[in-house]
């Protein structure tokens, strides 16, 4: 056991310093967050309609009180992906969701510190990534936003920051692409910072760089395709998600840490002159994210494409890492007086992150509360196709219903997100409704021949006609032409990544 410490001994103390950023996801119940419960709700949902066999899973059934919500077509499907197999294991919902955001925060520490441990020694890349760790910010994206989405986000830039160091070009495709499926303002915001700053560390040539980062785009063809083409069919374009006033930040939230890290960075950085390119990117990205974080940035965002990244306080992820390359920097560049550098940031890290380092309140729920809960999960339903014109106030009494003409329905069957089946019998041509929202995808057959849907209604619900006599109806959704050929650019992408890693590596990894 001594053996293994003294070999692991990094790993062991990163270990023992990240348990109070976590402590309190390993407690019995959740906490109230901005987003967090919505988000074991979603999850819920997106794992019933990828058991009722949705694959990709873009339409949720079952939220929308049963009418369905192509919510995983566009938002961050990621974090679900990852967390089927868990949930598999046995994890309830809600645990499964909390062992989500523990990996991100761990995973994120550990990345980070391989990151930085290849540019500085270790015992600055553990500061650095401690700094990371305990930043106001990630503490404040945990316990108070409970963004799931935005921290497994994070988890891939420290992963592709450490593969570009690695020269590993087939890594830093997955972690591009990984980021594309995990967060779609955090991919906004890093992948440029990303791609800098691969040319700036030129590990790899400027030809791989650009390669390795489209096949990272490319592999993920099957989200971001579909999401970008669909959006015309939404609500999303005039939907005013935030009044950006509301959301720009207090000096607190930025931190006390912060400014004296910026400060003796900037010191460090005029004294010694070395290093320059990295410290310019990242001394950049810490105050550019400041100050589009704060008030005073307000005449800027009224030019910006705001409506993308929604509350200017997201900003501030660029400090995560800002500040935490810049720890290390110094405590590299001090050497002589590491220590009592590295006590003071932490002292410092430590006062600035106490008020985001627990929950306000924390609640406890049954999973049934979230596996039968049918809200969309979204605030002001971006998402709802615009043809819906009533959004449902409550859960349907029947599934499917005669609204013209005369008709019998029997032998209903169905799942809320993938099949509907039944037989009709009537003596005249009848008008069926079936209580799902229409969204691309849903297609209908009477007797095993196509037939037109028709949703001029104000819910925006499935309805067809069947002529009179006795007739099979089956509705089921599945991949559009755009959405299949998506699919098969993802497939095809990473088959052609790996035979060119091959090709050019001489091996797979």
């Amino acid at each position: 056991m001594v053996r293994i410490i003294k070999r692991h001994w990094v790993m062991f103390v990163l270990s023992l310093l990240l348990i109070p950023a976590v402590w309190h996801l390993l407690l019995p119940g959740f906490f109230e967050s901005d987003d967090g419960e919505w988000m074991v709700i979603r999850f819920s949902a997106f794992y019933q309609s990828l058991s009722d066999g949705q694959f990709p899973v873009r339409f949720l059934g079952r939220l929308n009180h049963g009418f369905g919500y192509p919510v995983a077509n566009f938002l961050y499907p990621g974090f679900m992906y990852f967390a089927v197999p868990i949930h598999v294991l046995g994890l309830s919902f809600l645990d499964t969701i909390k062992a989500v955001l523990v990996f991100s925060i761990v995973a994120t520490a550990v990345f980070s510190y391989f990151w930085l441990s290849k540019i500085f020694d270790k015992s600055s890349a553990i500061v650095g990534s401690l700094v990371i760790t305990y930043t106001p910010y990630h503490l404040f994206d945990l316990y108070k936003r409970g963004s799931v989405g935005e921290l497994f986000a994070f988890v891939w830039v420290s992963f592709t920051l450490w593969v570009i160091e690695s020269r590993n070009f087939l890594f830093i495709s997955i972690g591009i692409f990984l980021l594309a499926i995990s967060h779609n303002t955090i991919f906004l915001l890093f992948t440029p910072f990303l791609f800098i700053y691969s040319l700036i560390r030129k590990t790899i040539t400027m030809k791989e760089t650009i390669i390795s980062f489209a096949f990272g785009f490319l592999m993920s063809s099957f989200f971001i395709i579909p999401a970008i083409y669909e959006l015309q069919f939404t609500n999303f374009a005039t939907t005013k998600i935030s009044n950006l006033s509301e959301y720009f930040v207090s000096f607190g939230l930025i931190g006390f840490s912060t400014f004296f890290i910026l400060a003796l960075s900037l010191f460090v950085f005029l004294r010694y002159r070395k290093g320059s390119n990295l410290f310019l990117l990242f001394f950049f990205i810490s105050v550019l994210g400041i100050f589009l974080s704060v008030s005073v940035s307000e005449p800027i965002w009224k030019m910006l494409p705001s409506n993308l990244i929604q509350f200017p306080f997201r900003l501030l992820s660029y400090l995560i890492f800002g500040v935490g390359f810049l720890t290390a920097f110094i405590i590299n560049k001090l050497s002589k007086q590491k220590i009592i550098i590295s006590v003071i940031i932490v002292v410092l890290l430590m006062v600035s992150a106490y008020e985001y380092a627990a929950p306000k309140k924390r609640v406890f729920r049954d999973d049934s509360f979230y596996f039968t809960n049918e809200a969309t999960t979204t605030v002001h339903d971006e998402y709802m196709p615009k043809w819906v014109k009533e959004k449902p106030p409550e859960r349907y009494k029947s599934k499917v219903v005669v609204i013209e003409g005369s008709g019998e329905i029997k032998k209903l069957s169905y799942n809320d997100s993938k099949k509907i089946a039944f037989d009709v019998e009537s003596e005249v041509d009848s008008k069926i409704r079936i209580n799902t929202i229409y969204y691309p995808g849903w297609e209908a057959k009477i007797n095993g021949q196509g037939t037109i849907i028709n949703y001029p209604n104000d819910n925006g619900v499935i309805e067809i006609i069947t002529p009179r006599g006795s007739n099979k109806v089956e509705i089921e959704f599945g991949e559009t032409p755009i959405r299949f050929g998506a699919d098969v650019l993802s497939v095809f992408s990473f088959v052609l990544l790996v035979l060119y890693q091959k090709k050019t590596r001489g091996n797979i990894w």
